[in-house]
């Protein structure tokens, strides 16, 4: 009784960590490595949270009309303790340019390089 309870345990840990697992995406996957943009536009959001970090940025495509990108990048973790973010060092209404990988199937990318409208680089991951 007591083996068949640990190996029902045991199917159920497997089942749940290999899930997880799964469900942790690709960014090769998820991103063209081949099709790197740059991209300016103005500050809608920043959300500074675990597993990836996002910047949501209204965009002027070549028609005039505005697009709502998302800029995947790392762990806030390692933004805060490595590089001093914080969830106000970008408000709403700023203009920044993007550089990065463009998502396969939606209006973003992941990012390499940020810089405000005044120069001030905040990401370069190309000099790591």
């Amino acid at each position: 009784m007591i083996v068949k309870s640990f190996n029902v345990a045991f199917v159920g840990v497997l089942a749940a960590w290999s899930a997880s697992a799964t469900a942790h995406h690709s960014i090769a996957g998820e991103f063209d490595g081949n099709n790197v943009v740059d991209v300016t536009g103005t500050v809608v959001e920043l959300r500074l949270i675990n597993p990836h970090t996002y910047i949501l940025l209204d965009v002027e495509n070549e028609a005039g009309k505005l697009e709502r990108w998302t800029l995947n990048f790392g762990p806030a973790s390692k933004l805060v303790r490595g590089m001093g973010w914080h969830n106000e060092i970008l408000q709403p209404g700023e203009v920044v340019t993007a550089q990065g990988r463009r998502a396969r199937e939606y209006t973003g990318l992941y990012l390499h390089y940020l810089v405000r409208d005044d120069g001030e680089v905040l990401l370069d991951t190309l000099v790591e």
